[in-house]
């Protein structure tokens, strides 16, 4: 069985059912650069898995106001566990160990795989100095063109990887998906949740500038009538100014972060589901509400919009608070467009599962090792 080493971030509960899947099918070996990032709150039952994972003791490394993690015994872990291919998940914060990975296949002679979601809009919400982000850059292109091949979120990140210079044969899209075992049942109805008979506008993120969340509601604002109710699900350090934005105003509600059934309430209970995004590798927050049957709202600054928003939901300019309002104001004033594309979100989504995203792996394994003996 061919021996697969995967490099990641953290441990983030949709990617498990993925690994396990795979691991049905490889003899896979998981590295965490970590067991969890300070500003994910999510609860991860990871007992439940049987691949194989190892946690990689780190040390942190601050570069102005950018972090790199880096693992001293990554190389000793690297000698005693061989492997045939490695892939290598796109995370800025740990390039370093990642080059290390690469350094060691090339002198194996084994291929390697980059795993990313890198989209033209990422640079400008990198918060490294200027001149780390252009030498990441710079690594990061010869990166992508050297890997045997390379597994990207979806097609917005496939065509800007074959801007880059990659070959289109190398490139294998789809990976972006959220389990139905993570989407429990909801453990709230509309009217427990206090929202009977209105209009629910929702969004679910965590609260940083780049989700645009300031843009929503004002966009809200505008043209919500006294029925309406957006509901901001989430937290995060700009929570407070935006309170402060919504003011007094009794339509806007701040629930808090949630999770299992406390979340997929609100999915059930909302209208149309909104995510402003400025920036987004993916947005898999757009994938549960579909999953619910909801029309979607979304920028083109979302890596997941031209895969999954088509006849289902509306895309407007990333920033644009008016062309937000606008799109709100039709989907809110018009249910029965709102039904078709809730009816169309359901048949879209309904493909994105983890067979489908684990293939896209495996043929990118495949490519990769065929690659190899050729080489």
């Amino acid at each position: 069985m061919t021996r697969v080493l995967l490099f990641t971030n953290t441990v983030a509960p949709y990617r498990l059912p993925l690994f396990q899947r795979l691991a049905q099918e490889v003899d896979l070996h998981v590295l965490f650069a970590r067991s969890r990032e300070a500003d994910r709150r999510w609860t991860v039952a990871l007992e439940a898995y049987r691949f194989h994972r190892t946690f990689l003791p780190h040390r942190t490394l601050r570069l102005g106001n950018a972090t790199q993690v880096f693992h001293p015994g990554l190389l000793a872990h690297l000698r005693r566990h061989p492997f045939d291919v490695a892939i290598l998940g796109d995370n800025r914060q740990t390039a370093l160990s990642g080059l290390l990975i690469v350094l060691v296949a090339r002198l194996r002679r084994r291929p390697w795989i980059v795993w990313t979601g890198i989209t033209s809009g990422e640079e400008r919400v990198a918060r490294s100095a200027r001149a780390l982000q252009r030498l990441l850059a710079r690594y990061r292109r010869r990166l992508f063109r050297r890997a045997a091949a390379v597994v990207a979120y979806g097609t917005a990140t496939r065509r800007y990887l074959v801007e880059m210079g990659v070959p289109e044969t190398r490139c294998f899209a789809g990976t972006q998906v959220v389990p139905a075992e993570q989407l429990p049942p909801p453990l709230a109805d509309r009217a427990a949740l206090g929202v009977a008979g209105k209009r629910v506008v929702l969004s679910v993120s965590y609260l940083v500038p780049r989700k645009g969340l300031d843009r929503l509601i004002r966009a809200f604002q505008r043209v919500a009538g006294p029925e309406d109710r957006l509901i901001l699900v989430g937290s995060g350090p700009e929570e407070a100014p935006l309170r402060a934005l919504a003011g007094d105003d009794p339509r806007i509600r701040f629930p808090g972060y949630l999770e299992g059934g406390h979340k997929t309430a609100w999915y059930a209970a909302a209208d149309l589901f909104v995510l402003p995004t400025l920036h987004d590798p993916w947005g898999l927050v757009v994938n549960e509400a579909m999953a619910f049957g909801l029309p979607i709202v979304t920028t083109d600054a979302a890596g997941c919009a031209p895969d999954l928003v088509q006849d289902n939901g509306l895309v407007v300019p990333a920033g644009d608070e008016r062309a937000l309002a606008d799109a709100l104001a039709r989907l809110l004033s018009d249910e029965p467009l709102r039904r078709r594309m809730g009816a169309r979100s359901r048949e879209i989504i309904a493909g994105y599962t983890v067979d489908w995203a684990g293939q896209t792996f495996l043929r990118a394994i495949h490519h990769a090792l065929e690659q190899g003996r050729r080489g």
